[in-house]
């Protein structure tokens, strides 16, 4: 399957999430990263890889701050939708197999901790170090 085609199938936020979004934005509180081009691309590398066992937690823009997800392996369900993600952090058997992959796909993200975290949205001031 193409992302392009994969793309299509990504859950949008329901009508609420998506007001609260369209605010956040228009207000310039948060600034855009990611697109669902990018999202899907990422989300098909993780399910191209299973022997990776790759997993993710993230947190939603419009979750209480300091909240993120437990770690999951579900790429199929649990991590959607997209656009509400202002970060996700990554895990696999292999970190090298990982970056790699990232920067194939022309992914934005930096590492906190040793640990990659990709970006949906960044907040006014705050500025990650790039990878």
């Amino acid at each position: 399957m193409r992302s392009t085609d994969f793309k299509q199938q990504l859950p949008e936020p329901d009508d609420a999430a998506k007001v609260k979004l369209h605010k956040l934005l228009a207000a310039g509180t948060i600034l855009s990263v990611m697109n669902k081009t990018k999202w899907a691309e990422l989300i098909e590398a993780m399910l191209r890889s299973p022997q990776m066992q790759p997993e993710f937690r993230l947190h939603s823009v419009l979750a209480p701050s300091g909240y993120c997800t437990d770690w999951d392996g579900d790429w199929h369900y649990h991590v959607h939708p997209v656009a509400e993600i202002e970060w996700i952090e990554l895990r696999a058997v292999s970190l090298d197999w990982l970056l790699s992959t990232l920067r194939k796909h022309n992914l934005a993200f930096s590492i906190e901790g040793q640990t990659p975290r990709v970006w949906g949205y960044t907040r006014l001031g705050m500025q990650p170090v790039w990878c």
